[in-house]
C-alpha cells in the first residue's frame, strides 16, 4: 500500500526543526516563521518502492488529493478561530504530540513530526493570511533528477506545498528545487 510507504517533511525553512523545538522551549516566540520567509512541504510517496503502474499513481494521486484537503480545511479551522493562533494554545498542542510520541516511544521524531510541520504550516498560512498551492510531479524520470539523488527520488512521486499563491511566486527556477537541495543536504540517508 502506497500510503504506508510515504514520507513528509518541511525542506523549507531549513530550520524548522530547531525553531519549533525552542518554541517549545519557551526560546522563542510565535510567530517561529516570519511573513516574508517561504516554507515548502515535501510529501515523498513510494520512499522505498517508488510507485509503479497506473494503479499506484492513480492512489498517490487520490492519496495527495485527500492530503491537500485535509491541510485546507487545517488552515480554515485556524484562520476562523483566533483562540487557536494563540501562542500558549499553540505551544500546549505542541507539548500534548511531544509526550503522545515520548509515550509511543519516538522522541526524536518530535520536532520533525507530521503533525508539528502540517500544524506549523496550517498555523502561519492562517496567521499571516497567506495564499497557498500544491502541485504533484511524478513518478520522477532519471533524467530529471541529479545523479547524487537519483536513488531516493527515482521513480517516486512528490507533492510540494508552499505559502505562495503559486510557483511563480516562490522565487524559484522550479518548485522541486528545495526538495533537491532537502534530498542532497541528507546525503543518502534514508528518509
Amino acid at each position: 500500500m502506497i500510503v504506508l510507504d510515504s514520507y513528509m517533511a518541511m525542506v523549507l525553512p531549513d530550520d524548522i526543526a530547531t525553531r519549533i523545538s525552542e518554541f517549545i522551549a519557551g526560546r522563542r516566540s510565535f510567530p517561529i516563521v516570519g511573513r516574508d520567509e517561504l516554507m515548502c512541504m515535501m510529501y515523498l510517496y513510494g520512499k522505498t518502492g517508488g510507485v509503479i503502474g497506473e494503479k499506484q499513481v492513480e492512489e498517490v494521486n487520490g492519496f495527495a488529493q485527500r492530503t491537500a484537503s485535509q491541510l485546507g480545511q487545517e488552515i480554515d479551522i485556524y484562520a476562523n478561530s483566533s483562540a487557536k493562533l494563540d501562542p500558549e494554545y499553540i505551544r500546549g498542542k505542541y507539548i500534548n504530540r511531544q509526550l503522545q510520541l515520548t509515550v509511543e516511544n519516538k522522541p526524536e521524531r518530535m520536532a520533525g513530526d507530521p503533525a508539528i510541520l502540517s500544524d506549523c504550516f496550517a498555523q502561519h498560512i492562517a496567521y499571516y493570511k497567506q495564499d497557498y498551492f500544491f502541485e504533484l510531479y511524478g513518478p520522477l524520470k532519471d533524467s530529471e533528477i541529479t545523479s547524487d539523488i537519483r536513488p531516493m527520488l527515482a521513480g517516486r512521486m512528490v507533492m510540494v506545498c508552499c505559502n505562495r499563491k503559486g510557483a511563480q511566486e516562490t522565487g524559484l527556477a522550479h518548485p522541486l528545487i528545495p526538495v533537491y537541495v532537502w534530498f542532497r543536504d541528507q546525503a543518502g540517508a534514508n528518509p
